[in-house]
């Protein structure tokens, strides 16, 4: 069984900067297809020893850092003026030769207001994403723009077309914002565990085919209740998922079972890019994580 494409999550604001600039550099020279670092601040807690950094300006050092890899962090549109953030993916691709990633979702709302932004309900933020959506794309493919809508207000808004195309990822699973991935993305983000359950109904809906990703939690070299337990406390938007398909929706045990088990996953699923989810790892574990599963084969595997 082949190994698949894969990309890795540096996510979750627990690394410096060093931290991540060194794992993101490792992960593009054992060749992962696409490193997502920190993105959405709000469902973060208080930590005065995980700097929270500025999304452009990390993805920006991440890229240079790089050769291969495309790099991408999570931006929230109520962050950001919608041509803003347009002259901002088009500076990173340009500037990267081609390799930034356009990666947008309605993130959570929880604690938006330690960032004095609005508390927003999920409707909202999926109407704010579908409003910045439709204007963003044709932003970046060189049109002119004027958008008068409840979010997104433009007059004549205009950044120019990049050298080329930025793939626009939209995360997705309730049926709303769903509709707005079919519409407007180039990657659907499956907002979702692994697993064909949870998969297959979102897939159902959608009435063209888009290419998919999906975050599979991993932990080579750990036993399965110490994975479990983790997965409960950095993934409690899944808390509800019972013991038995847990075990199935992450990655744990020996590195050659984790290689196989995320080979069969990805072709069972039929995702294109399966994404290591490295959240809360120390640096040594997560390197060790990366070299374990590396789809380049370039790994010191002991």
């Amino acid at each position: 069984m082949n190994a698949p494409a894969l990309g890795v999550a540096l996510t979750g604001h627990w690394l410096s900067l060093a931290q991540i600039l060194r794992l993101a550099r490792r992960a593009d020279e054992l060749g992962y297809a696409v490193v997502l670092v920190d993105g959405d601040t709000t469902l973060l807690p208080r930590r005065a020893s995980a700097p929270i950094y500025d999304t452009a300006a990390l993805t920006a050092r991440v890229l240079a850092t790089t050769t291969s890899a495309r790099i991408g962090s999570i931006r929230l549109p109520g962050f950001w003026n919608t041509a803003l953030l347009a002259r901002n993916l088009l500076t990173l691709q340009q500037a990267s030769h081609g390799r930034a990633l356009g990666f947008l979702g309605a993130g959570a709302g929880r604690h938006a207001s330690r960032l004095g932004m609005p508390q927003l309900s999920p409707r909202a933020r999926v109407e704010r994403l579908e409003e910045t959506l439709d204007a963003l794309r044709p932003l970046l493919a060189g049109e002119e723009v004027t958008r008068n809508g409840r979010y997104v207000q433009l007059e004549r808004a205009f950044v120019g077309r990049p050298s080329e195309p930025i793939p626009l990822v939209v995360a997705a699973a309730g049926p709303r914002a769903l509709s707005v991935a079919e519409r407007y993305a180039d990657v659907w983000d499956a907002n979702v565990p692994p697993l064909r359950e949870r998969l297959e109904p979102l897939r159902e809906q959608l009435t063209r085919a888009l290419e998919t990703w999906i975050w599979v939690f991993a932990r080579p070299g750990a036993p399965l209740e110490a994975v479990a337990s983790a997965y409960r406390r950095h993934c409690p938007w899944f808390g509800e998922l019972p013991e038995k398909s847990l075990a199935e929706a992450v990655l744990w045990g020996e590195p050659e079972r984790c290689r196989e088990r995320l080979a069969a996953l990805t072709d069972a699923l039929g995702v294109s890019l399966p994404i290591l989810d490295l959240t809360a790892l120390d640096e040594r574990a997560a390197l060790v994580a990366l070299e374990a599963l590396a789809p380049a084969k370039a790994a010191n595997i002991s």
